[in-house]
């Protein structure tokens, strides 16, 4: 660029008399301390100003305190510069005699490391303001302690399944038909109905078969109704024992176990019916003389609860008495084909202080014969004597009105 054109571009400054725009903070840094600028910085300012600068020229304050305090140097630099440019600027210089071209390249380099030089140190400052809030969040994510992640196990599946699978069967036993009850299977009674043992139960028709399973841990893995069976035999002393179970398809067994019983008592209220141990099966009152049979007399009962072993106070008698009452039993069972019930007759067991044991019994023919005893000894040979002269009906020919004595080896009719 040459002095002509320098002139053109002062002289449209001047006349323009257009204020500069606002310096930025770079410029203020760059601008010298002395009031009076020379023509070759206002050129530059313009060409700054206007787009055209430049070169990377930065005037640092060191430079300038070197050049002050060196003459020679300034005088060196006075002497090699052409007229209207300043002696601290020596690149703008070169940069004019290399011509436009490197004036617009060096411009446009100078420029853009400008701009660089900007956003590099605009980022420096963001980063440096996120920096503490970085720091801040990390603290805080540090102090945070971190959940631990539950992951099912091995372990955990398999509980899984199995809850899963006890549903599923739950549902099944819940629903199926196979579960509900379409028949019940009794044996064992013999004084009890199969309904009077039904309506003791009380299963009825298409109920849950697992309804009714209860009782201690045996009894749930048998499928046995524990509870129902205990009640039962509470309810019913005829029951001895019983056993209730399931058994698939709708099926219920159930196997009885009964007292027999074999002879009644006085009460002060009436009769009680026991079993050979003694359990009271019945209490009646004085009015059904008619069937109660056989009676054990001569004992001295102090108390007696059903379903509870009756209070004796010579529990030795009867005792005899039962075994009396046992051998006329195997009698009967013994003797094949005959109508007569020798045990079935006999009305009365009258047991003596002087230990002689009475027997009232009714014939075939409706007659009452007395049978006296003194032991025990082949007790069972003597009852199955006396049955075979009943049917033979030896005592119902005899016109002796008296009783049979059976206390010797051989039986004798005696008179009263």
């Amino acid at each position: 660029m040459d002095d002509n054109e320098l002139d053109r571009l002062f002289g449209e400054v001047s006349e323009s008399g257009s204020k500069p725009e606002k310096e930025t903070s770079k410029d203020k840094e760059k601008e010298p301390s002395d009031k009076e600028v020379s023509d070759s910085e206002r050129a530059e300012e313009v060409l700054r100003k206007n787009g055209f600068i430049i070169s990377k020229y930065k005037e640092s304050s060191e430079d300038k305190e070197g050049s002050d305090e060196d003459p020679s140097d300034d005088d060196d630099q006075e002497e090699s510069e052409e007229p209207g440019e300043s002696s601290d600027n020596e690149e703008p210089g070169e940069s004019e005699e290399e011509g436009e071209d490197s004036e617009s390249e060096g411009s446009e380099e100078d420029d853009g490391s400008e701009d660089e030089s900007d956003e590099e140190s605009e980022e420096r400052s963001d980063e440096d303001e996120e920096a503490p809030s970085k720091d801040k969040s990390s603290e805080k994510a540090k102090k945070k302690p971190k959940k631990p992640r539950r992951r099912l196990n091995a372990r955990g599946i398999t509980i899984i399944a199995l809850l899963v699978l006890i549903l599923g069967l739950a549902a099944l036993i819940w629903f199926l038909p196979a579960f509900r009850v379409r028949n019940v299977h009794v044996e064992g009674n013999v004084s009890q109905s199969d309904q009077e043992i039904l309506r003791q139960l009380k299963l009825e028709y298409n109920s849950h078969l697992m309804g009714g399973v209860s009782g201690n841990i045996l009894d749930v893995i048998r499928l046995d109704y524990g509870k129902t069976e205990e009640r039962i035999k509470r309810e019913n002393p005829y029951i001895e024992d019983i056993r209730v179970s399931v058994k698939l398809p709708s099926t219920v067994d159930v196997t009885v176990k009964e007292r027999s019983k074999i002879c009644y008592i006085r009460t002060p209220d009436g009769y009680a019916a026991l079993d050979r141990d003694g359990i009271v099966l019945e209490l009646s009152s004085k009015d059904t003389t008619k069937n109660v049979r056989p009676v054990i007399c001569g004992l001295n009962v102090k108390y007696a609860e059903l379903g509870k072993p009756v209070t004796i106070g010579n529990s030795n008698d009867y005792k005899k008495a039962i075994i009396v009452l046992g051998a006329i039993l195997a009698a009967d069972n013994a003797s094949m084909g005959d109508n007569y019930s020798m045990f079935e007759n006999t009305l009365e067991v009258r047991m003596l202080p002087s230990g002689y044991i009475f027997l009232t019994v009714k014939s075939p023919s409706g007659k009452f014969i007395q049978i006296k005893l003194n032991s025990l000894d082949k007790i069972s040979d003597k009852m199955a004597w006396l049955l075979y002269a009943f049917n033979s009906e030896a005592l119902d020919k005899t016109k002796t009105k008296g009783f049979l004595d059976m206390t010797g080896d051989d039986p004798t009719l005696r008179e009263y």
